[in-house]
């Protein structure tokens, strides 16, 4: 259910932003993560790829992209990197 919510969260704050009334914590919150999403090797586009891995940054497991949209994934401050790079 938790990854339910952190979607549809994502993707609400989406919607707030491109009509310009997202808090502007989560959107401080969104463009650091972007920073370090953007120069990410397993960004395809804008998606966090599933078909490509790096390693975690914490556990120092090997991980696959969630498949997630990474605009949406960073304005949802309950959602986590599965890198562990936020």
């Amino acid at each position: 259910m938790g990854q339910i919510k952190e979607i549809i969260e994502g993707w609400a704050n989406v919607i707030k932003d491109n009509f310009g009334v997202i808090d502007p914590i989560t959107k401080t919150i969104s463009t650091k993560r972007l920073l370090k999403c953007n120069v990410c090797d397993i960004r395809e586009g804008n998606i966090c790829s599933p078909s490509k891995f790096g390693t975690n940054i914490i556990t120092e497991r090997r991980t696959n992209g969630c498949g997630c949209n990474i605009a949406a994934k960073t304005l949802s401050p309950s959602s986590q990197c599965p890198l562990g790079k936020w």
